[in-house]
């Protein structure tokens, strides 16, 4: 598996999003390298990684990052996770909860109860193997990738770099790969893991998300004490610079023990 590296400290590692990459994620919370050692790996079938030889779930993506981070010789450490990546960073939590001081769930998806039910048929529907074959030969253009991105995703606007990049690393993630997570993840059950933690844990969601329902999740999450919630007001379930800015400090004071 090819990971990035950055920054000394106790190691954070950082698991991207759907059809992204070390870069993508890394490069929006590079900052964090300041008082962190920044572990970002492309999870298998994403990036420059290549795909695995069995399914894509999230419990075997979490085991493949369990498998660097024996390979990295790292014991302890804090994860956060990204959309299906925070599912991917909650299991990975589930296997050695004991080795894992801080959770961040940013935008997450952990259960099918809280995605909203539109999307969930939006992806049954595009990820059946007739259609899954045009979805993916328009997600090599360009215009079509942006304009789902702006309107369906409502990320906001970004700039051109981060636009180039989410549409590169779209063209090499592996659609085999993509389509099986991308179906285990919209299934994957770890909420109830999730409030069994008693570890603190940070979550960040978007108030205008049209994928996950905030307001669900807010109730299910509001008795927990080791849980933050930011809901970010201004943000739909994408992100962009403006968003990084915002979230920014508030891992900051996360990782540094304020909350």
């Amino acid at each position: 598996m090819r990971y990035l590296t950055c920054g000394e400290g106790r190691p954070l590692v950082l698991c991207h999003g759907f059809l992204s990459s070390a870069e993508e994620f890394g490069g929006r919370f590079r900052a964090l390298a300041e008082s962190r050692r920044l572990i970002i790996p492309d999870l298998p079938g994403n990036g420059a990684s290549s795909p695995l030889t069995t399914r894509h779930t999230v419990q075997a993506m979490a085991a493949a990052v369990g498998a660097l981070l024996q390979h990295l010789e790292i014991a302890e450490f804090d994860v956060a996770g990204l959309c299906l990546g925070a599912s991917v960073a909650n299991a990975l939590v589930g296997r050695c909860p004991d080795r894992v001081g801080r959770l961040v769930l940013h935008t997450p998806l952990l259960a099918p109860t809280l995605v909203r039910r539109f999307y969930r048929e939006q992806v049954r529907v595009l990820t059946l193997p007739p259609l899954w074959q045009g979805v993916v030969a328009l997600s090599r253009h360009r215009m079509v990738s942006d304009l789902y991105k702006r309107y369906v995703i409502a990320e906001g606007d970004v700039d051109l770099e981060t636009a180039q990049a989410n549409f590169d690393n779209q063209r090499r993630a592996d659609p085999v790969a993509a389509r099986e997570w991308l179906r285990d993840g919209l299934r994957y059950e770890g909420l109830h893991a999730l409030i069994q933690r008693t570890g603190p844990t940070l979550m960040i969601v978007a108030l205008q998300d049209h994928m996950i329902d905030v307001p669900r999740l807010r109730r299910m999450v509001a008795d927990q004490p080791n849980i933050r919630l930011f809901v970010d007001s201004e943000q739909g379930h994408g992100w962009n610079s403006a968003a990084v800015h915002r979230q920014l400090e508030v891992m900051r004071q996360f990782f540094a023990g304020g909350g």
